[in-house]
């Protein structure tokens, strides 16, 4: 009689918040509570999002531990315990996990659910992460919409990729395959401007660079450019360790110049951008500063900042400052990587600063994001913009 009164109750207040459910489930008797958690959660999707900025994690059934773990807000990667309200008076008894955060409205969260130590996707969200190197599920609030620009359209022209195998004269470089993105109608075009990707095997397929570029293009975005995907052979030793000043000769001094000479390419700095995620932020940091004869134009998303970068800036100024004409653009997640000594959100303003001490002219940027490609992507067509809209 009791739980028959109360899934009325609950029919006639029509759409009920979610904690407001809670406080209901609580004075529930224990026997009855699996009933109306089946109730209130049939036909919702989870996470349950409310009031634009209010999100809940849920799961329902029988486990020991339920841990939500991803980009949260103070929280990067660290599974946190979802509190738990138990639905029966046995061990077999299934119990409602939940875990609430406030976030701003145009947020975008991925993660996943722990429960009894196993990872797994939230099996109540249809949403999961475009393609990446790592399934998630994902919790996108209701300002958050993704780019149009990353959506393949049928109806336009569309570029062609080449490949060539690049092997520097240094010894410390390891030979890789280097992929490149011919616009469409390349063989009438000439002087193309050209940005170089790090990561490139990655970026490529998860970013959707190609499909980004077509479709700039086709809208009058963008010129026709080029872009060139590097791989990395050793990621820290060339991104960020002792291999940065072989890595930094081979690629301005053999590289671009070997793209020069196979391809269509504008040859002016002006024309050139870098750019990177992560580790790879760093190194196009790196070659924007040490090479601004070779790059006009570098993009670091998410960057790794370290006292090297930072000396090399500062270096750089007190004997010969960055042109004025260099198109800087620097962009990191408000739920970026937060571990140990590493606090990227922190690294970056603070390398933002130094620019700003330094009168070098940049776009900085937070978004309400974490260390993923789905961020990167979103941010891509932008950049692209930046540097190559006339």
């Amino acid at each position: 009689m009791v739980l028959a009164s109360m899934l009325l109750a609950l029919l006639f207040q029509g759409a009920q918040m979610f904690h407001d459910f809670v406080n209901t489930l609580e004075h529930t008797p224990v026997q009855d509570r699996g009933s109306l958690v089946r109730g209130f959660l049939a036909n919702r999707q989870t996470p349950i999002i409310e009031q634009d900025s209010l999100l809940h994690f849920v799961w329902f059934g029988r486990a020991e531990s339920v841990f939500v773990a991803g980009a949260l807000p103070g929280s990067w990667q660290i599974p946190v315990r979802m509190q738990e309200i138990p639905c029966g008076s046995d061990s077999l008894s299934p119990g409602l996990f939940y875990r609430t955060y406030v976030v701003p409205p145009d947020s975008r969260i991925e993660y996943k659910l722990v429960v009894n130590g196993v990872y797994m996707l939230d099996s109540t969200n249809r949403r999961t992460t475009p393609p990446s190197d790592f399934l998630n599920s994902e919790a996108a609030m209701p300002r958050f919409t993704m780019s149009p620009y990353s959506i393949f359209r049928a109806g336009i022209a569309h570029g062609t990729t080449d490949t060539l195998q690049f092997k520097s004269r240094d010894t410390a470089i390891a030979a890789r395959r280097i992929r490149v993105y011919l616009p469409p109608g390349y063989a009438d075009l000439k002087n193309l401007p050209v940005v170089y990707v790090h990561d490139g095997e990655t970026a490529f397929q998860f970013i959707f660079f190609a499909t980004i570029i077509d479709n700039l293009i086709a809208d009058g975005r963008i010129p026709p450019i080029m872009a060139v995907f590097v791989p990395p052979v050793d990621r820290r030793g060339e991104y960020s360790g002792l291999r940065i000043p072989s890595f930094v000769r081979a690629f301005c001094d053999e590289l671009v110049p070997m793209i020069d000479r196979s391809f269509r390419t504008s040859r002016r700095a002006k024309n050139r951008a870098v750019m990177g995620i992560s580790s790879g932020g760093h190194i196009a940091l790196t070659l924007a500063v040490a090479r601004s004869d070779c790059f006009g134009c570098v993009a670091a998303q998410s960057p790794e900042i370290t006292p090297f970068l930072r000396t090399s800036l500062m270096m750089r100024q007190q004997m010969s400052p960055i042109p004025r004409t260099m198109k800087i653009w620097i962009d990191c997640g408000t739920n970026d990587i937060i571990e140990g000594v590493w606090d990227l959100r922190r690294f970056t303003r603070e390398f933002s600063q130094d620019l700003t001490r330094y009168g070098i002219a940049h776009r900085y940027r937070e978004v309400h994001d974490g260390h993923d490609w789905a961020n990167w992507r979103e941010r891509t067509p932008e950049i692209l913009s930046f540097f190559f809209t006339r």
